[in-house]
């Protein structure tokens, strides 16, 4: 079985969370690190397992630094968003498949900048990390969707997630700062999760607000603590979004919080999910019951399941999923929105992909 070697970048502890995963791994060999911090960086590898051989000399600042000194082909980013499109330049730039947590961009003009050198780079992948649709519950729902026996073709559906989100700090996180980030790093979550089933929206018409809410850390800028949308795609199917993360407690738990409370109507069958739970119907009974694992602690089943998918596409099988065409269009669905809030109009997909200049 091949293993990829790998570069590993950023050393906080989300991603240390993430690197013990490839540490652990069959799949990925990682020959470096990557971290502005060096000396606080070895210290915190010294709390992981499975490290390797004289670790201690493979933490470097920056990845080309890293490359030169070991072969690679594979370059995993956990830092900070807005931090995201210089490296993920940098990386496509020393011949690395490159795997960035959400989002590789916060906004479109970045975007187009990695979009420029990822068309020079055909042949490397570049996936945004999505941690959200690789559980039992998740899988289960889009494979529901996709059956046309049991569900037939899908002609409308929604989604609506709550949760208290306390971002308050004394000096404010990208979080609460960046306009439009709610889109891309809560709803996405959610909406990320029909893609594999229904493919890139044809359209979606958004609003948001600019709630401000200093108990809890929201700065009254656009499009951080809530938003909605109706996302359109071919045929006339259509799913309705609405959500915040500066509501007032969430009784159903943390689970309930970032999958959603979803409801789907098909031509044979009605499909409700709410976390783990869930509910098929046709002609009038329920006719099938699941209450299955949803997210993980830490969502690291999900982020193992996602990097097992990763390792197949770098393999060349992308059979059941092409997680740079899902990850990407789930990108470009959510960027839709924020320009859709923005300039109060419909934006249509097609023209964004032209304006983007990438052929996925």
């Amino acid at each position: 079985m091949k293993k990829f070697k790998c570069i590993h970048v950023g050393l906080g502890p989300f991603s240390l969370q993430r690197l013990q995963i490839n540490l652990n791994s069959d799949q990925f060999d990682v020959v470096a690190f990557v971290d502005i911090d060096i000396e606080n960086s070895i210290k915190r590898l010294d709390k992981l397992k499975n490290l390797p051989h004289d670790y201690k000399s493979k933490v470097f600042k920056s990845i080309t630094d890293a490359k030169k000194k070991f072969e690679a082909e594979v370059c995993f980013i956990y830092v900070a968003s807005d931090k995201h499109p210089d490296l993920i330049i940098e990386s496509l730039n020393n011949n690395l498949h490159t795997f960035c947590v959400k989002s590789i961009s916060c906004d479109i003009e970045n975007f187009v900048r990695i979009v420029k050198v990822k068309n020079e780079k055909k042949n490397l992948l570049l996936v945004q990390g999505l941690n959200n649709q690789w559980n039992e519950a998740s899988i289960t729902m889009q494979n529901i969707l996709k059956d046309k026996d049991l569900f037939g073709e899908m002609l409308f559906g929604s989604c609506y997630i709550w949760g208290r989100q306390n971002l308050k700090s004394e000096n404010p996180v990208l979080d609460v700062t960046c306009e439009g980030i709610y889109f891309h790093s809560m709803v996405v979550h959610q909406l990320s999760q029909i893609i594999p089933t229904l493919g890139l929206p044809k359209s979606v018409y958004a609003v948001s607000n600019e709630k401000e809410n200093s108990d809890i850390g929201f700065l009254g800028i656009r499009a951080t603590s809530s938003g909605s949308c109706i996302v359109e795609f071919d045929n006339n199917k259509t799913v309705t979004y609405f959500g915040t993360r500066g509501g007032h407690g969430n009784p159903f738990g943390f689970a309930s919080r970032w999958s959603g409370r979803w409801l789907f109507h098909g031509t044979k069958g009605d499909l409700e999910r709410y976390g783990g739970r869930l509910s098929l119907y046709q002609n009038g009974s329920q006719v099938r019951d699941y209450y299955l694992k949803d997210l993980s602690d830490n969502l690291i089943e999900d982020e193992k399941k996602q990097f097992e998918i990763f390792y197949l596409n770098l393999t060349g099988n992308f059979e059941k999923y092409d997680l740079q065409k899902q990850s990407l269009h789930s990108w470009l669905m959510m960027e839709a929105c924020n320009l859709s809030s923005k300039h109060k109009e419909k934006i249509y997909l097609e023209d964004l992909l032209k304006k983007c200049n990438i052929n996925i």
